[in-house]
């Protein structure tokens, strides 16, 4: 199954304060982004301020489900080897419930080695512990038992999904993931990736038989001075008029969920959204892309 309708278009409203998630999200939302994206870090990182990665995601987005009502939220991505994959499963059903079936829940095998290090794990393992959370989730979500060598989850766990099968669960990651996700027949959330360097994955995923697309990007406005400076973004940075032209090509290449990632700190992440709202998202609506 393929996609070749209009894109999903959702943000991290990432700040550095309460108040500026809820800013950036309002901003976000009344500007006609579909979906609310959190991810998912456990320790300090220096390049995200306490409110942009370092609260924990699952809470976070109970806090957000209640705030904007009409919005998707989307947790990208738990990493599942650091994870206790039977109270994230608890949590992922509640939230499935507390939200009315709005949630998406993307999972990865992780990126930091220092966080595998902080819970004792090896970082090399983290493929296999990997699989084995996920068919423990799987399992979950189906209300029967997992027992595998890293992870084992009860039958029955409530409260059981809202949504029939559970929550939709995405892999998100790099190659090895998306073939994952190719054997898995589940959806796929690259990450990172402008369209030029998306395009062979997807020409891939496609040739695969793969089903739902998604990308999360990081994206700024050149005119706007960041901290970020000397940083390796691997984002989409230029004039709004650059960032309408780049997100309209990843419809081209049959993407249906966009995820961003908007600037590096307060100013830059507002100015990006504001743009969003006030270009983008009208520009890409006009030509029939965005859903």
């Amino acid at each position: 199954m393929d996609h070749d309708g209009p894109v999903r278009l959702g943000l991290s409203p990432f700040a550095s304060s309460r108040a500026g998630v809820e800013a950036l999200a309002a901003l976000g939302v009344q500007g006609g982004i579909d979906t609310l994206w959190l991810g998912d870090g456990l320790l300090h990182n220096p390049d995200f301020p306490t409110w942009s990665g370092a609260m924990e995601p699952v809470t976070e987005l109970a806090w957000l489900a209640g705030r904007f009502p009409t919005a998707r939220l989307g947790l990208s991505a738990a990493v599942l080897p650091l994870r206790d994959v039977t109270w994230l499963a608890k949590q992922a059903m509640t939230l499935d419930h507390v939200s009315d079936g709005r949630f998406v829940l993307a999972v990865a095998p992780g990126f930091w080695a220092a966080e595998s290090a902080a819970r004792g794990l090896d970082h090399a393992e983290r493929g296999v512990r990997f699989d084995d959370g996920l068919d423990g989730l799987v399992a979950a979500f189906a209300g029967e038992a997992h027992d595998g060598p890293f992870v084992h989850v009860p039958a029955a766990l409530a409260p059981g999904p809202s949504t029939a099968g559970g929550p939709p669960i995405w892999l998100a990651g790099a190659r090895a993931t998306m073939d994952r996700a190719l054997d898995r027949g589940l959806p796929f959330q690259a990450s990172r990736l402008s369209p030029d360097d998306l395009a062979p994955l997807a020409r891939r995923w496609w040739d695969g038989g793969g089903g739902l697309l998604g990308v999360r990007i990081r994206i700024g406005l050149d005119r706007v001075a960041s901290r970020a400076d000397g940083v390796d973004w691997q984002a989409l940075t230029g004039p709004v008029d650059f960032l309408a032209t780049e997100l309209a090509r990843y419809a081209d290449l049959r993407v249906a969920d966009v995820s961003l990632i908007p600037g590096q700190d307060d100013r830059s992440s507002r100015a990006a959204v504001e743009a969003l709202g006030e270009y983008v998202v009208p520009t890409l609506t006009t030509a029939g892309l965005l859903g």
